[in-house]
């Protein structure tokens, strides 16, 4: 019988109790373990021991990450990279799902860093957790990595071996409990796809026969009325999408809504960031493989919105486009109807206030 199998990546010298317990934690469950030290990887005559680890990675269902206060050593191919820095972007390519855990003094570390990066004397704060401080910005750039990773960004602060067990044992009991539900719902996905299909045609049927009335009623002014008709609705697209992001439909303070009016730039990531708590960041390795990409995000979330400059993957150039293409909607509209849009996702002025208290 086939059992998952999961990658443990970490460094070793300082976190071996660690990795020698979730063995066993693994076990229990049934699953087996890669660890590069114990033999199960194979090291392929022709690769480098490096790159053995990270195909090994494609043979397995999980990957368990752990950063401490190590940086471990140089990836052979990327030596600004470590090679846990490594396998961990080889499994996000893959798709794997990803469980990572921060020591906790490395996490407080990491929170002072961010509060302080911009400050003069940064390079002379000495970090507790790390063990070599010249490497210090790297494991908080591996950190800002996971966390700011489109999908799949979850991380925990651990102190001892027993924490993660604890946490990653509630984490496999919910991935196992999605799995049992998408099971039961596949048919009723299936009977629903079936029905909007179904609707989507018959509404492109009405609004066709609409249109054709509307246009016999008033043929002087209907195909403008139609066509704002159409740019409101892509319009409002630009927005959901934005919405879905930070995870809040109430995304836009009321005191901003006068200068997006008449905001009149081309660049949807302008637009945004004249709207209070979006961030442009610039140059982070965001992207599953390590490079390096310029994003807009949502400070109070730390959400990411959208990639915007950089080597784009396939779906982050899509999503751009979508955006882009929504985004010019709304600009073909006038203030009348922008403040329309614009107020279905604006907070009111009690908001507002709460937010700034």
């Amino acid at each position: 019988m086939a059992v998952p199998r999961a990658f443990i990546s970490s460094t070793c010298y300082d976190l071996s109790e660690v990795r020698d317990r979730l063995v066993s934690f693994c076990s229990s469950f049934g699953f087996e373990t890669a660890l590069s030290e114990r033999g199960d990887v194979f090291y392929h005559p022709d690769l480098h021991t490096h790159e053995a680890c990270i195909s090994e990675i494609s043979n397995c269902q999980i990957f368990i990450l752990i950063i401490g206060g190590r940086f471990g050593g140089k990836h052979k191919v990327d030596p600004e990279k470590s090679i846990t820095n490594a396998e961990f972007l080889a499994a996000k390519e893959l798709g794997l799902p990803v469980f990572a855990f921060v020591k906790d003094g490395v996490l407080a570390d990491h929170h002072t860093f961010q509060k302080n990066k911009e400050k003069p004397f940064i390079n002379e704060i000495d970090f507790p957790a790390i063990d070599n401080q010249k490497y210090a910005r790297n494991i908080f750039s591996f950190i800002d990595q996971v966390r700011l990773s489109d999908v799949n960004n979850g991380f925990f602060g651990f102190t001892y071996a027993k924490d993660i067990e604890v946490l990653l044992r509630k984490q496999l009991a919910g991935m196992f409990f999605d799995f049992l539900m998408n099971r039961n719902m596949n048919a009723q996905l299936r009977s629903t796809n079936d029905a909007v299909s179904n609707l989507a045609v018959a509404s492109r049927k009405i609004e066709e026969l609409v249109k054709t009335i509307y246009r016999q009623v008033d043929s002087a002014h209907a195909d403008n009325v139609i066509n704002t008709i159409d740019d409101q609705s892509v319009a409002d697209e630009f927005f959901r999408l934005v919405s879905d992001r930070v995870d809040r439909i109430k995304f836009i303070p009321e005191r901003n809504l006068k200068y997006l009016i008449k905001f009149s730039g081309e660049d949807w990531s302008d637009f945004l960031l004249n709207i209070d708590g979006f961030v442009y960041v610039d140059g982070v390795s965001n992207g599953s493989d390590g490079r390096e990409t310029d994003i807009i995000g949502y400070e109070p979330n730390h959400s990411v919105i959208s990639d915007v400059a950089g080597d784009l993957t396939k779906d982050e150039r899509k999503r751009r486009e979508k955006l882009n293409s929504c985004f010019s909607a709304f600009l073909r509209l006038s203030e009348e109807n922008r403040l329309k849009i614009l107020s279905r996702y604006a907070e009111d002025s009690n908001q507002s206030r709460k937010a700034d208290a």
